[in-house]
Parts: C-alpha cells; sequence; structure tokens
C-alpha cells in the first residue's frame, strides 16, 4: 500500500531539512553536506524551494510545482 504525506508550504524548509538538504544564497536547493552541490530534478534542472513540490520514495526524485512536472509524477504515481 503507498502512502502519502502531504504538507502545508510553510513546511518546506523543515522537509528539506529532514532529508540532508538546504538553500544556498539564490534559493536553490542543495545538499547540506555540499552546499556546491544543487539537488536536479527527474529532468535534470536545478530546483528551488519555491518550485519545490515534493520527494517520491526511493531515489530522491524532486518535482516542480509546474503543470508538467505535476502531470509527470501524476503518471509515475
Amino acid at each position: 500500500m503507498s502512502e502519502t504525506i502531504t504538507f502545508d508550504k510553510a513546511a518546506k524548509h523543515y522537509i528539506l531539512e529532514a532529508f540532508g538538504l538546504g538553500l544556498d544564497k539564490e534559493g536553490y536547493i542543495v545538499e547540506r553536506d555540499n552546499p556546491s552541490q544543487k539537488v536536479l530534478t527527474v529532468d535534470g534542472d536545478e530546483i528551488t524551494e519555491g518550485e519545490f513540490a515534493g520527494i517520491k520514495k526511493g531515489s530522491l526524485l524532486f518535482f516542480k510545482s509546474d503543470l508538467p512536472s505535476l502531470i509527470e509524477l501524476a503518471d509515475r504515481l
């Protein structure tokens, strides 16, 4: 059975922190232990906190909150 956890926009920072991630000066999501390493979406794009929509179980796959990315996420689920 698949479980989904949803969270309010205000919780984004805490969710990222729980996965060992942080933000750089421009607002991009980065590895907390290696801030020069930006995380990438499944399409290979860098992603900002404002664009962040979620993380899929398994390998960390990041999705932007734009319509094409959310459609792709729905297709994957």
